[in-house]
């Protein structure tokens, strides 16, 4: 069962859980101890030493979501206004750092490396973005979130999953800067999106994996195959011809598009850890020092992007046959994305920009502005 079938705390589990939040990590640091040591010792035996790795980060991790929680409630006991930018922006950036600390304690702990192979270009000044991203793999939103509001310099505001508010610290914060968790039944999914891309700022962007689930090769079998069985050949058909992701549902990708035309849109792929689909196989992987995480971008201008629903499925669809073509072309059968020297690097803060108003209509690839591809990391 993924994140989607996990139904949210009931808010009165909510507001116990946020002030025990801390407790919950002084506990679980101390019974980690014992499994750090033993870790410790095994790494005699494994090299790689994964159990004394994946400890220590499970740890630091936790400690980085209650700092959050913590930063969080010191901004609310302030005197504030909920609608002032100031308290957007003291959240953005407590989340931003939030972010940097993820990502730096995972790439220290196991190798985690984000290379663009193309120059990025963030769409066009003055207008909000729609990203839409493959889903698949372990850490596929974090390193695209971070991705974003690292080089492009927009803090993305999220649709995801409401079993995610189980977790108090991410709960609290996304909550407060308004993005979007979808109900796992019972509710208008598409309200919430379409709310939040209606209030997005000129600088926003918005983030969606249209895929809807992380792919895996069990999940592309079990919807042919459901497909199949309903009788709807020609979607199992188009499931099949697809390899490494799944047909994208359009809904809330139009729900967003419908709500602000004048965004530009972002088709995100990535390749490097869509081939760890399981616990097995992650683990047989760590750490990831020979596995980068390959990310491709093209932008599309919106007046280049569909306006009619039926079309924007049909445009949708020939965006995911690129990102599949992509995917696999950068991706070995092993599952190891094809290594390719660097053309570039971003380091430091954000270091793209966002495009002139003039941009070239004629580069949908988005080879113009933005900043190099290469290794992008703190």
């Amino acid at each position: 069962m993924g994140a989607r079938g996990i139904p949210p705390p009931p808010r009165a589990v909510r507001r116990v859980l946020a002030p025990l939040w801390p407790l919950v990590g002084l506990v679980v640091t101390g019974l980690m101890v014992p499994v750090v040591v033993a870790g410790a010792l095994h790494s005699l035996v494994d090299r790689r030493a994964r159990l004394f790795r994946c400890a220590c980060l499970a740890v630091l991790l936790m400690w980085v979501d209650i700092r959050m929680l913590v930063r969080c409630w010191v901004l609310g006991a302030e005197p504030h206004d909920d609608r002032a930018p100031e308290w957007r922006e003291a959240h953005e950036r407590l989340l931003s750092d939030a972010l940097d600390s993820l990502m730096f304690y995972t790439r220290r702990w196991l190798g985690l490396e984000v290379r663009l192979t193309e120059r990025m270009h963030f769409g066009t000044a003055g207008r909000p973005l729609l990203a839409l991203a493959r889903h698949a793999g372990p850490f596929d939103s974090l390193a695209v979130a971070w991705l974003l509001a690292r080089t492009a310099g927009r803090l993305p505001r999220i649709v995801l999953a409401e079993a995610l508010r189980w977790d108090p610290g991410v709960d609290t914060i996304l909550t407060r800067l308004d993005s979007f968790f979808v109900p796992s039944a019972g509710e208008d999914r598409l309200a919430g999106v379409r709310g939040m891309a209606g209030t997005l700022g000129d600088d926003d962007v918005l983030l969606i994996f249209p895929e809807g689930q992380n792919w895996t090769p069990s999940r592309r079998a079990h919807l042919i195959e459901r497909l199949r069985r309903r009788g709807e050949h020609r979607r199992a058909a188009r499931a099949e011809a697809l390899v490494n992701v799944l047909p994208p549902k359009t809904r809330g990708a139009w729900a967003a598009r419908e709500a602000r035309p004048e965004a530009d849109v972002m088709v995100v792929a990535h390749a490097g850890y869509g081939q760890l689909s399981s616990p097995r196989l992650i683990w047989d992987a760590m750490p990831f020092r020979d596995r980068p995480f390959l990310v491709r971008t093209w932008t599309w201008r919106s007046e280049d992007v569909p306006s009619d629903p039926v079309a924007f499925a049909a445009w949708l669809d020939a965006r995911w046959d690129e990102v599949d073509a992509w995917v696999t072309a950068h991706t070995d059968p092993g599952g190891i994305p094809e290594r390719r020297p660097a053309t570039g690097s971003a380091t430091g803060s954000a270091t793209g920009s966002a495009a002139s108003p003039d941009a070239s209509p004629d580069d949908p690839s988005g080879t113009s502005g933005g900043t190099a591809g290469g290794t992008v990391q703190l």
